[in-house]
Parts: structure tokens; C-alpha cells; sequence
């Protein structure tokens, strides 16, 4: 038996349903080695040269089932390149989404193409950034995804294949800052965005771009090529006085509705998506770049029923990058109001289809808020309550009324950026008192721009939450910038190097209230239901001080600047 021509795969970080643990999907942005320790310390006499013990991480990080080596569950996004290739006359035999554990069953002869989902492949997105302190420690979505390449590559010389290597999703623009990567993986191609970093939607013509990379169309840079749908580049890089190039393509693929194809197996954590762009306009994130628009409620159903009925799942993770913008229409709502009705009618047909949960990725609070109908009337849809708590993840960014306005003042409408504070704080009483937690990312270091006063708006915001709203549930996590969208020509914010006493204090203010809040009083009410809940709360509650333990030390190591503001946050914001 042959194998097949097309071979789609992801390495284990996005390929684990992490136990059903709320937000655990991020911990692949944990670091699992520090190449620096000093041989004669402490922890290198415990760990070696493990951070995150490695054992811990393969625990939580469990692996999903396959089935004959292929994946019963796959990455969303693989999913529906898979669907658009079969939908667009490659046989089943043809393609098939490889199971990590199995790939090298997959690779031989007549393998043409390896496709390869990446979506943080060197650790350079923003919360592994921070928690690598700049990626002077290599994270576990860094390392699984060094062993995936370094797997294929081993198995295509074993077995003499010719396959060409293609790495695609949002994570690729991070090979342009680490070129080496390339050569080091055998990568032929990267596909890449148009701008900002964001990924080409090449579902929608699957087909067409899979048969122009079997045929040798993006062997070159052709400058009189009369067909406009995709560009070579072949970057030149130079590395310790070393030349590095790089192919890659740019495939302008923005399909209409009916040209996205709805997925035919399983997707990971029973995830479909409901709509793609946002509108919101804010300049430091990719979303923002890609068009509007809005999947049927019934297209939804359909791909929910798939992941019913061939993945045994009771839950749809509704994905959005935002989902109160859902059914706008940007012509006539100037002031980006809800569509409620629209809203409403999407969440009746998912909740039809039998699922006992569901949640949106994303959400803003401007749009949580602008009608007060709105949540309550999702709530009671989705049959939220104490047993049944909604989780979103949404943007706090900054407290700064400076850089919310310069930044990202659309992200407020209809309200102005003035009113950020009265915003945020109604946001988080309505999502709760509806059983909504929202889990906020905030940015550190936002295109360094980041003034200690900006710095010290967002300590005290989040104080004034916890003092005003001692019951309040929403979790905090402080993020690094990292150059995408708009701003896509700054510079990354290196935590590693450039944090000031105030940025330290941000990132201890929200350490210590997801440990002093979130694990000590709701986690448990979050996430997969079972007795893992509360096994990975004692472990949670057991090891969420030493954090903040580590940052007190760094900051006597560092300056009495850095120690005085530690101290101020304990005296006045704790």
C-alpha cells in the first residue's frame, strides 16, 4: 500500500485536548528548557535544564486518540484545508491528517506534499514571549514543533521521498527573525500573509494552490507571470556571515461564503467558527485585516453535527474574533452596535444541535454592554448559570486612556475612549451577573509606547476592580508586544531586556490576582466538569505563589527602583 500525496499534520502542543482544562491550550507557551542555567545551581541539580518539568507538561499535554495513525481530532484550520482538498477532486486516499505519534507511517515515495499547521513555531507569540522572558528559554510549542520537523525530515531521507515541506497558519511570519529554522527543517516553502502576518485563506481553493506547489509553480519568482492569485519571494537572510534563503508565497485567496467549505472530521476542542475579520480596527492586532463576514447559522449546525457525530462531542467552542460583532452590518452600524437578533438566532441553532455547552473565543466588552438585552438573552440560550459559566477571552490591553485611544479607540464603540474605565468595569458586572468570566489579555510594552504612568493606569485599574467588585470573576494576563498588523514594522517589546520597574509591577498586579482571585476562588467553577477540576486546582494553588515569589527576588536583583515598586503594588493595590 502506498501513502498518500498530500500529508497535513501539527505538532503535539495543537494537537492535545489538555484534559478539558480551562485555558490549558495555552500552557504549550510554557518554557521547557533554559539553555543558560548554571550547571552548579540549585535547580540544575533537580531539572537539569527543564523548566516546566517535562513530565508535568506530557500529563497535562495528553495526547488525543488516532485512528490507524490518523488524527480522530485535528486543528480547525486543518480541518478545513482537508475538506477544501477533497472538495476540490483529490481522492481520500489521497490526503490524510497524520497523527504526530504516526507520521513517519505517512511519508514515502509517492508523498508529494507535507503540510505542516503552525501556530507559534518558534515561540515568538506574545504570551510565550513573556513567559520565556523574550525567548531566552525555549518553550514547549518551540520544542514539539523542532521534533516535528526534525521527524519528517528524518523520515524523508530513510525513505528516499522528494516531498516538498510547507509550513502554513497564523504562526509562520516567525521564521523571517529566525531564518536558520528554515535550513534546519528542510522547509521548502512558507506560506505567508499579504500583510501583518496574518494567514492566507486557503481553504477556499485548496485545490488550486496544492496543485500549483505539486507542479513546480512556486519553484521560482517569476516577474512576468500574468496570473495575480499568488507571489514568490525568495528572502535573503544574513546570520553570523552566513546567507539563509527562504521561499515564500503569498496566496491572495479571500473565498466568499459558499467557496469556504464546511469540515467532514473531527476538529479539536469540537471548535467551528462562525464568522472571520472584525472590524474593530485595532493596530496591533491581524484580524483586523482580513474581510467580514458571517457563516449561516445552518452552515454552523452543520459543522457542529460533524463533531457530534464523528467526535462524540457535547460542546462547541464557537470561534470568533469577536463574536458581538456577529451579523453587523458595518454600512449602517456606525457605532459597531450588536445585531442582536442575528446574535440570538446563531446561538438557538447551535444550542439545537444537542450540544450541553457552548462558548465564544472572543469578545469585546463595548460589545458585551451596548444593549442590555443582549446577555441576558444569550445567557438564557446557552442555559448559563452557577453549573454552567461561560468562559470568553477579551481585551483589556491597557489602562492607559493614551494608548487605548491611539491604538485601539474603535474597540470601544460605540462608546469613547474616555469612558475605557467605566467600560471595562461595567463589562466584567454584566458578563458575571450573566455567568459570563472573561479572561483578559493585556499588552506590555504596546508598540514602545509604554510610559510608567500608562503602566501604573492599569495597576490601578485592576485594583479599582478588586476593590470595587470584591466578588468580580475574570482572570489577567499580562502579554508582551509583538509586531503584527498594522504595526508590523516595530519592534518586538523585549521583556528579557527592556522591562521598566512600572512594566514589573503590571506583570506582578496580574500574577497576583489570578492567584489571589481566579485559582484561590473560581477556577474549580470553569472548564472540563469531573474531579480533574479540582486535582489541577490544588496543583494551581500549590504552585501559583511561586511566580510572584520569583519576581519579588528579581526585583532586589534588578534595582531598589524595581524593589520600591513591588512594594508600593503590596502596600496601596494588593
Amino acid at each position: 500500500m502506498g501513502t498518500p500525496k498530500i500529508v497535513l499534520t501539527a505538532d503535539r502542543t495543537l494537537m492535545s485536548p489538555y484534559r478539558g482544562l480551562s485555558l490549558a491550550t495555552f500552557f504549550g507557551c510554557a518554557p521547557a528548557l533554559d539553555p543558560n542555567r548554571d550547571p552548579k545551581s540549585f535547580w540544575y541539580k533537580i531539572l537539569g535544564k527543564q523548566v516546566t518539568p517535562k513530565v508535568l507538561f506530557d500529563f497535562i499535554c495528553n495526547w488525543s486518540p488516532d485512528i490507524n495513525g490518523a488524527a480522530k481530532y485535528a486543528p480547525y484550520g486543518l480541518r478545513k484545508l482537508e475538506a477544501g482538498l477533497l472538495r476540490d477532486g483529490f481522492a481520500r486516499s489521497d490526503v490524510v491528517v497524520a497523527h504526530p505519534n504516526h507520521i513517519e507511517k505517512f511519508i514515502g515515495p509517492e508523498t508529494e506534499v507535507i503540510g505542516t499547521y503552525e501556530m507559534d513555531p518558534l515561540g515568538m507569540g506574545p504570551v510565550t514571549m513573556t513567559f520565556t522572558y523574550g525567548r531566552k528559554q525555549t518553550s514547549y510549542d518551540e520544542f514539539y514543533n523542532a521534533e516535528l520537523h526534525h521527524r519528517i525530515k528524518a523520515a524523508k531521507a530513510r525513505t528516499g521521498s522528494k516531498a516538498k515541506v510547507i509550513s502554513g497558519a497564523s504562526g509562520t511570519w516567525q521564521y523571517n527573525y529566525d531564518p536558520e529554522k528554515i535550513e534546519e527543517f528542510g522547509i521548502y516553502a512558507i506560506l505567508e500573509g499579504e500583510l501583518g502576518g496574518i494567514a492566507p485563506e486557503i481553504d477556499g481553493h485548496a485545490g488550486r494552490f496544492f496543485n500549483y506547489l505539486i507542479n513546480g509553480d512556486f519553484e521560482n519568482m517569476d516577474p512576468f507571470r500574468k496570473r495575480s492569485d499568488f507571489k514568490v519571494n525568495i528572502k535573503e537572510f544574513e546570520r553570523n556571515n552566513k546567507k539563509i534563503h527562504g521561499r515564500f508565497v503569498n496566496f491572495w485567496d479571500r473565498p466568499d461564503l459558499e467557496e469556504i467549505p464546511d469540515i467532514v472530521e473531527p476538529s479539536m476542542h469540537g471548535m467551528v467558527e462562525v464568522m472571520r475579520g472584525c472590524g474593530r480596527g485595532c493596530k496591533f492586532c491581524d484580524v483586523t485585516l482580513r474581510s467580514l463576514r458571517y457563516y449561516s447559522p445552518e452552515k454552523v449546525k452543520k459543522e457542529i453535527e460533524v463533531n457530534i457525530k464523528k467526535g462524540g462531542s457535547k460542546s462547541a467552542w464557537i470561534h470568533s474574533d469577536d463574536i458581538f460583532v456577529y451579523g453587523m452590518d458595518p454600512r449602517t452600524a456606525k457605532g459597531m452596535e450588536p445585531n442582536r437578533e442575528a446574535l440570538e438566532e446563531l446561538f438557538t441553532a447551535i444550542m439545537s444541535t444537542g450540544v450541553e455547552h457552548t462558548n465564544p473565543t472572543h469578545g469585546t466588552l463595548a460589545g458585551a454592554i451596548a444593549d442590555e438585552k443582549l446577555l441576558p438573552n444569550l445567557s438564557r440560550i446557552m442555559k448559563a448559570g452557577p453549573d454552567n459559566m461561560i468562559g470568553v477571552q477579551a481585551g483589556f490591553e491597557t489602562g492607559s486612556l493614551r494608548l487605548i485611544g491611539k491604538y485601539a479607540d474603535r474597540k470601544l464603540a460605540p462608546y469613547d475612549p474616555s469612558e475605557w474605565h467605566w467600560v471595562v468595569k461595567e463589562g466584567v458586572k454584566s458578563m458575571n451577573e450573566n455567568y459570563w468570566i472573561p479572561a483578559f489579555t493585556l499588552i506590555m510594552g504596546l508598540d514602545n509606547d509604554e510610559t510608567p504612568e500608562d503602566s501604573w493606569d492599569t495597576i490601578r485599574l485592576l485594583s479599582e476592580l478588586e476593590h470595587e467588585q470584591p466578588d468580580s470573576m475574570f482572570t489577567a494576563t499580562a502579554l508582551t508586544f509583538v509586531p503584527i498588523g498594522l504595526l508590523e514594522t516595530s519592534n518586538f517589546f523585549n521583556i528579557g531586556n527592556e522591562m521598566t520597574p512600572a512594566q514589573l509591577g503590571v506583570l506582578y498586579k496580574t500574577w497576583q490576582h489570578n492567584f489571589k482571585y481566579a485559582i484561590q476562588k473560581f477556577m474549580t467553577k470553569t472548564g472540563a466538569k469531573g474531579p480533574q477540576r479540582y486535582f489541577f486546582n490544588a496543583i494551581a494553588r500549590s504552585l501559583g505563589g511561586v511566580p510572584l515569589g520569583a519576581m519579588e527576588k528579581y526585583a532586589r536583583r534588578k534595582s531598589p527602583e524595581h524593589e520600591k515598586v513591588i512594594e508600593t503594588i503590596k502596600a496601596k493595590y494588593w
